[in-house]
């Protein structure tokens, strides 16, 4: 159907009127688990915890996985969040908590009680207090169900520029394809980070349910003195957390303020530093390993290849055990030319780290660049299944399997290639590769 020939002619009240009444058969009201209020929302709580459940594993593969070899630290970090979600408004919901193999420093929650926490974030920790305080902050924002709003707003957003854009679409001025571009911009700059408000009620839901579980609220203070710190010292470690959490000054004073009216009985006792210290041990003993891949990785993103090797290899040889490692080299190899050790580098990495998308892929294009595309193909074929959109893996499956004649199966990833990115270069190489094969 043909919506702007159907409306174009009438009123502008009339159309709007229709978008409104389409809006008031889907809109759902249902109670805020925190506030009891109604508010509307276009994500059911079944929606929620499927979406929770469908993405999770994925943004976790985006993080590198999980660190390798330390069960204990999972335990640990799972058994504080369950404790703190025990006593939360959402206590049945099927919560899951992880720490993630990256050092970047931050935390997140999905919908549905999926929360994660990085490895760059927890080393920097001191206290199982500070831990309680970001993983209760990110509990909160699944309880007063943030993640529901932002999707409502991003909907409603949807049908704004939807609206926006058939009204202009009507228009006769050379400026509409303008326009239209300008609203789906707007729409995605408003849903990239939590507002303050939500960003308020977090830290507020925070407290409370670390303070129920008997923990000193200073710890809260003192992560967002640690960030505010970072941002000073290591903008790059603690700007994804920043972008995604804002840390306004009136924050870390609200928790201040908090920390004065708490129960002394609560501020006056120890952090509780002995349990987090036995969990944390093999990551602080690991930091000088993960420190030496973190300068690599700089060096290597500013095309100083032989120096970067020189830090993955210093990494190996204090944690060969780690798979990031060898797969960072294996990278590194393969911008030197140096195919025969990447290849190496990128079989050992793909084997210490077990069903992870990062090190799949890379061995796949290792095994590409070595004309080995039977064994590209598997890898890369792997990796989609862990990451089933990511586009570059995705052109490179159908690459491999181009090269060893199944044309027919690689015109199938070629075409998820064009449908994901069509104005990438990976896009638009697949789409004459498409044509190239009789495609349309």
């Amino acid at each position: 159907m043909n919506i702007a020939r159907l409306i174009k002619g009438q009123p502008l009240w009339r159309w709007l009127g229709l978008l409104l009444l389409v809006l008031a058969v889907v809109v759902a009201c249902a109670k805020n688990p925190v506030t009891g209020q109604d508010e509307l929302v276009l994500m059911s709580e079944q929606q929620e915890l499927a979406m929770g459940a469908t993405y999770y594993p994925q943004t976790t593969q985006l993080n590198h996985g999980l660190p390798a070899g330390d069960p204990g630290l999972q335990s640990y970090v799972a058994g504080v969040g369950r404790r703190l979600a025990a006593r939360s408004h959402r206590p049945n919901i099927p919560w899951q908590f992880n720490v993630v193999n990256t050092s970047q420093v931050n935390a997140f929650a999905l919908p549905g009680g999926k929360i994660s926490v990085t490895r760059g974030l927890v080393s920097k920790m001191s206290s199982e207090d500070q831990l309680a305080a970001v993983v209760g902050h990110e509990i909160g924002h699944v309880t007063a169900r943030h993640s529901a709003a932002q999707y409502t707003r991003g909907v409603l957003v949807s049908l704004a520029v939807v609206g926006l854009a058939v009204a202009l679409s009507m228009s006769d001025s050379d400026w509409a394809p303008v326009g239209i571009v300008a609203a789906g911009v707007a729409g995605q700059l408003l849903m990239l980070s939590y507002s303050r408000d939500q960003e308020r009620q977090a830290d507020e839901l925070g407290y409370m349910y670390m303070t129920q579980n008997n923990y000193n609220p200073k710890g809260m203070v003192q992560v967002f003195e640690m960030f505010k710190a970072m941002q000073k010292s290591e903008p790059g470690f603690v700007q994804a957390v920043l972008s995604s959490h804002p840390l306004p000054s009136e924050r870390i004073e609200a928790a201040r303020q908090r920390v004065l009216h708490a129960d002394p009985r609560l501020t006056s006792q120890p952090l509780k530093t002995q349990g987090f210290n036995r969990a944390l041990a093999l990551q602080k003993k690991r930091a000088p390993a993960y420190a030496a891949m973190d300068k690599g990785s700089a060096l290597a993103s500013q095309k100083r290849y032989a120096e970067a090797a020189s830090y993955f290899q210093r990494a190996i040889s204090l944690y060969p055990q780690e798979g990031l490692f060898h797969t960072n080299l294996a990278l590194v190899y393969l911008q030197q030319k140096n195919n025969r050790a990447a290849l190496q580098e990128a079989k050992t990495g793909a084997a210490l780290s077990k069903n992870n998308f990062y090190a799949l892929m890379v061995a796949g294009a290792t095994y590409r660049v070595q004309g080995d595309y039977r064994n590209g193909a598997q890898s890369h074929f792997a990796a989609s299944k862990l990451l089933p959109d990511q586009y570059i893996n995705l052109f490179y499956l159908a690459y491999c399997l181009d090269r060893l004649g199944q044309r027919s199966y690689a015109a199938n990833y070629y075409k998820q290639v064009v449908k994901l990115s069509p104005k990438t270069k990976y896009g638009t190489t697949a789409q004459t590769r498409l044509t190239q094969l009789g495609y349309k």
